[in-house]
């Protein structure tokens, strides 16, 4: 198996962990609420990948050189928690299905960027494939599902999810340059990562005070933590270290469209876990995303 096939394997391996990952975070945020949630999924994530650092190097943090370090840290401080705080917004704004789609930009942004950064070439069929991949996603996103309601044009709600596709995209290339400047583990990057981001956004938590609200709805609803460590072994632990080697070994451009695949993936789980109705625009989208997954994959057999 070749070293691209096994990059593009862990992308969408990755991708299924982001889908499982949100199904539990859905369901600890009907009890602890989403900020909550997403304060708890980064404390714990960087805590399961100290725990499982110390286990296979024995010591908790990894030992890496000031740039590659440094590089991982700010990724994770915008694209885990910046980013995360500005899409957020855009999901109050102007609803999650609209900021999603803006989203699917984010590989658009990481292959440009590649390209002029690392000369990064993907061939026309690449291309073609990947523009498969995103026009299915895309369209189970904008029409696969029932409408939210009448759309209102905010002009901050979609300035927010503009800067949180921007941001994301940063984020991965500044992850890139990391792995680039020195080999490293890619559990052990997603640690530094996970870290940069649970730092400032629990600095801030602890100078505001949030932490009283949390600790007093964890209480209530301890079985909630079951959810969280469930949820975060899946999504920031395995699907982002996952990432993280998908970053090491194919282009940038091909791994973030690989891991874009949660809307597809997470159909089924709507429709069964939370009883969700889709229309025949997700089909339709679901095949031709399926056809641009195979056929990017057949392209590196």
């Amino acid at each position: 198996m070749t070293s691209a096939l096994l990059g593009q394997l862990a992308a969408l391996l990755a991708s299924v962990g982001f889908s499982l990952g949100p199904t539990f975070y859905t369901l600890s945020g009907r009890a602890i609420g989403s900020r909550h949630t997403l304060r708890m999924r980064l404390l714990l994530s960087t805590l399961l990948l100290m725990a499982w650092h110390g286990v296979k190097f024995g010591s908790g943090y990894p030992v890496l050189t000031p740039q590659a370090w440094g590089t991982l840290f700010l990724s994770g401080a915008i694209g885990l928690a910046l980013a995360d705080v500005f899409l957020f917004e855009a999901f109050v704004r102007i609803g999650p299905r609209l900021s999603m789609l803006i989203l699917t930009l984010v590989p658009v942004l990481t292959t440009a960027a590649a390209w002029v950064m690392y000369e990064e070439r993907l061939s026309l069929s690449q291309l073609a494939a990947m523009v498969l991949v995103l026009g299915g996603i895309a369209w189970v996103v904008g029409k696969g599902q029932r409408a939210e309601g009448p759309f209102t044009m905010n002009p901050q709600g979609l300035m927010f999810a503009f800067l949180a596709a921007f941001l994301s995209a940063v984020s991965a290339l500044m992850a890139k340059d990391a792995l680039m400047f020195q080999e490293m583990d890619p559990m052990a990057a997603n640690l530094v990562r996970m870290s940069g981001g649970m730092a400032p956004l629990w600095l801030w938590t602890l100078i505001r005070g949030h932490w009283v609200d949390l600790v007093h709805r964890l209480r209530e609803s301890p079985w909630v933590l079951g959810y969280l460590l469930l949820g975060s072994l899946a999504g920031p632990v395995i699907g982002m270290s996952l990432q993280m080697f998908a970053y090491q070994t194919i282009p940038i451009g091909l791994a973030t469209t690989l891991t874009s695949l949660p809307p597809i993936l997470l159909l089924p789980i709507s429709r069964f876990v939370f009883r969700e109705t889709f229309t025949w625009h997700a089909i339709a989208g679901t095949v031709l995303a399926v056809a641009g997954v195979a056929w990017l994959m057949g392209l590196s057999v």
